[in-house]
């Protein structure tokens, strides 16, 4: 049986605004969308927050390698 091999890619995102405090849900649905028809799914995302602000996302996505 042929192992299943796999490539990622993380995506960076940064709320905009004063105090970077406004993230775009249609923006992030557009970068979502985007991927996700290139065949990339999400696995996983993280908020890198500094004293309970959030100041920049990190999103991971994997597809199959064929």
């Amino acid at each position: 049986m042929m192992m299943k091999r796999f490539e990622y890619k993380t995506v960076k995102v940064e709320p905009k605004g004063f105090w970077q405090k406004k993230l775009d849900p249609q923006e992030l649905d557009n970068i979502l969308n985007t991927l996700g028809q290139e065949g990339w799914e999400l696995v996983a995302m993280q908020d890198l927050a500094v004293s309970g602000t959030s100041w920049t996302f990190h999103y991971t996505f994997k597809r199959p390698i064929n």
